[in-house]
């Protein structure tokens, strides 16, 4: 009889938040990891050309998987 017992594997995660408008390897290091997850205030004023390059450096980081939580700080003035 074969022991057929599970693998087990550790699974690395990686938050960020409040990067508005920076990139890795500029602003900031991304470490290794298995899940990305961003946290929000990824941009400064919202633009579509803001998120655009947000967007950009998301779809290049490499991760499994990526979790992305849109919106912004609010501001009560």
């Amino acid at each position: 009889m074969t022991n057929c017992q599970p693998t087990m594997r550790k699974t690395r995660f990686v938050c960020v938040s409040d990067t508005h408008n920076a990139s890795p390897n500029g602003a900031f290091k991304l470490p290794k990891g298995d899940v990305l997850i961003h946290a929000g205030d990824m941009t400064n004023q919202g633009s579509f050309s803001e998120l655009q390059k947000t967007v950009k450096w998301l779809e290049e980081a490499d991760f499994e998987a990526k979790i992305v939580i849109a919106g912004m700080a609010l501001n009560f003035s």
